[in-house]
């Protein structure tokens, strides 16, 4: 999975397939990469991660998260 929940973060494989651990509240952004919708970019402090999942997939967690 390129996208996991550990905690008050998640961790998020990049397009290198390094993996990443962002603070869930230091997200300011997530949209859609393509049409097709299969990847998307998170931005972090300035800095924009493609990621290999969708933005509904990030969603989803994000909403988890926010429900804790």
């Amino acid at each position: 999975m390129a996208i996991e929940r550990i905690g008050a973060f998640i961790e998020v494989i990049d397009e290198d397939g390094m993996r990443n651990l962002v603070r869930i509240t230091a997200i300011q952004r997530v949209c859609d990469v393509d049409e097709f919708r299969e990847e998307a970019y998170l931005t972090v402090a300035g800095r924009m991660i493609l990621i290999r999942v969708s933005l509904d997939e990030m969603r989803e967690v994000l909403m988890e998260a926010a429900n804790r």
